[in-house]
């Protein structure tokens, strides 16, 4: 075997002399490659090493998305507000001149005796002013003053008179529209949905940091890969140098330098596609950070790594976090209240209209408006009304009683879908668990693994250094090499699968917020919403950058390479 490999070394063979021609062309264009991709990926911006925490203090500060949630979470707090507003009083006021003339019918002549006119014509002003407000009742309470001032052709001598109303009207529902639940169905209604409009902000939330972390860690896999590539990339290099040197020598043939040669060029092909996969990751990464001055011009590397911690796998705990913290579940429960608000109201609906209606006050006359106002003071001339109006509908209601039937399918339909958010809750948690053990496991199991092939390729490495030719091979120290580095990739990735699998766990929990100090009351969300607004605007040096970051994409990406305008 040793006569042959020497006869091989000193004369190669044709076949030899092409393949090892086509592998150095090969090499070359890879290494110019790897040379030139780094200066490429540069030139794309700037490198910038954040924390995952500072990360995620970036997101949140200029996400665009998140903002608009947390515009649509104050927009439902202030539509809540302003349904308080029905129980708002209103002041009132209008004043009505009218004028009319008719001719006077024989009874109308005999009732004015002895100064009968064939004409009766009169030209009155009234004024009216009050305090109008609805009860939690259902009530409608108006009280005011009334003036009329009146002038007739009866009237001696062109005197006028002003009569003068002081009183109370109230209209109160006995039936329909009666009681809190009926008055404040819609307030009821409006605080829940601004709930539901928070804890869909919580929810959003939740997402936005748990796809930053998840695309954190990603590009936190993609670098190792790409550090491990550089690795094997220089251990390849140094086989093939050592045997190019034992070549020269005779203690090793020229195959072995052009299987040496090959495994050299796959694992630079590898660690040009790993970089290129590490840009990838880095622009999704920074595409989370929504300024547009910035976006395309920053790249990002990530700093911390996955780490293995305590976490609370129980699954009663977990269930009880879930159902009190899950943004979801918490949203299916306030749909479920919002529509038995509604079907109680539309139960109301379906009642006959029957309202109490009353009034009281004093009357005045005078011939001066201060004159009648002042003979409300003595209480001689009392008026009230007392009484009630009923209406109902041929038919029974289709109207309402369509609606109640509606209201009834809604509740039902809210009531599924909470049944179904907890199915999901509970099935996410336990598959959540499962994943997270599993990963643990698969991450010690790899790790063994690693520790073998490591130690076994040592030996390899040391055995090629001091043997003699044909005791050892270059193909097993590589395929030794090349276990290694999957071992440890798959470390790496049984890591980060494990981190998603944390993270999805506590999406489930919902806890995602609370675990990272992120958790937010109506107050800061407020203030917040109020930074935000104030937040300065882009200035012109910063657009005008962007915009021509964007026309230059737009350039390359184009296919026939034309100019841009």
């Amino acid at each position: 075997m040793n006569q042959v490999s020497g006869v091989v070394g000193k004369s190669p063979c044709p076949l030899n002399r092409t393949v090892g021609s086509r592998w150095t062309l090969l090499a070359i264009a890879v290494i110019a490659i790897s040379v030139a991709l780094p200066r490429l990926l540069a030139e794309e911006g700037v490198t910038s090493s954040v924390t995952l925490k500072e990360m995620l203090d970036l997101v949140l500060a200029h996400n665009e998305s998140l903002q608009v949630k947390i515009l649509e979470a104050q927009i439902g707090q202030k539509t809540y507000e302003s349904e308080k507003g029905i129980f708002e009083p209103h002041v009132v006021g209008s004043v009505e001149r009218n004028e009319s003339r008719r001719e006077n019918n024989t009874q109308q002549l005999l009732s004015l005796g002895f100064s009968p006119t064939a004409e009766f014509s009169e030209r009155n002003t009234l004024y009216h002013g009050g305090l109008q407000l609805l009860a939690p009742t259902g009530a409608r309470i108006d009280a005011g003053y009334n003036l009329r001032e009146l002038s007739n052709s009866l009237q001696q001598g062109g005197k006028r008179e002003y009569e003068t109303f002081v009183g109370l009207n109230i209209s109160q529902p006995l039936l329909k529209n009666f009681g809190p639940g009926a008055t404040m169905a819609r307030l009821r209604i409006a605080a829940l949905g601004s709930d539901i409009a928070f804890q869909e902000y919580r929810r959003h939330l939740m997402l936005l940091v748990a796809q930053v972390e998840s695309s954190y860690w990603d590009l936190y896999l993609a670098q190792e890969q790409e550090r491990l590539s550089e690795e094997s990339v220089t251990l390849s290099r140094k086989i093939l140098e050592d045997n190019r040197a034992r070549s020269e020598v005779g203690l090793s043939t020229e195959l072995e330098v052009l299987q040496a040669q090959a495994q050299l060029v796959l694992r630079q092909t590898r660690n040009n596609e790993a970089r290129l996969k590490v840009f990838e990751q880095g622009k999704r990464l920074s595409a989370f950070y929504s300024d547009a001055g910035i976006r395309t011009g920053v790249f990002f590397r990530v700093i911390d790594k996955p780490e293995v911690h305590e976490f609370e796998l129980t699954p009663f705990n977990n269930y009880q976090m879930a159902f009190s913290l899950n943004p979801d579940y918490w949203i299916r429960m306030r749909q479920v209240d919002q529509e038995v608000i509604k079907v109680k109201y539309a139960g109301n609906q379906r009642m006959p209209q029957l309202d109490l209606k009353g009034s009281y006050g004093f009357n005045g006359l005078g011939s001066s408006a201060g004159a009648s106002l002042d003979r409300l003071s003595d209480t001689t001339h009392p008026a009230w009304t007392l009484g009630v109006e009923m209406r109902i509908p041929i038919t029974g209601g289709i109207r309402e009683r369509k609606d109640l039937e509606a209201a009834e399918l809604a509740r039902k339909r809210a009531l599924a879908n909470l049944k179904d958010a907890e199915s999901q809750i509970a099935g996410s948690l336990d598959s959540g668990i499962q994943r997270v053990k599993t990963f643990l496991k698969m991450v010690e199991s790899y790790q063994s693994m690693v520790d073998i092939h490591q130690k076994l390729l040592d030996a390899q490495l040391a055995q090629l250094a001091q043997l003699e030719v044909g005791h050892i091979d270059t193909r097993s120290v590589m395929e030794t090499e090349e276990k290694l580095f999957e071992s440890k990739v798959s470390v790496i990735e049984r890591l980060v699968l494990y981190r998603k699998s944390l993270l999805e766990l506590e999406l489930a929990r919902g806890s995602t917020l609370q675990a990272r100090g992120l958790e937010v009351r109506r107050g800061q969300l407020e203030r917040t919403t109020l930074a935000a607004l104030r937040e300065p605007k882009m200035s012109n040096e910063e657009l005008e950058r962007a915009r021509k970051l964007l026309l230059k994409e737009m350039q390359q990406s184009s296919p026939s390479n034309t100019p841009v305008r």
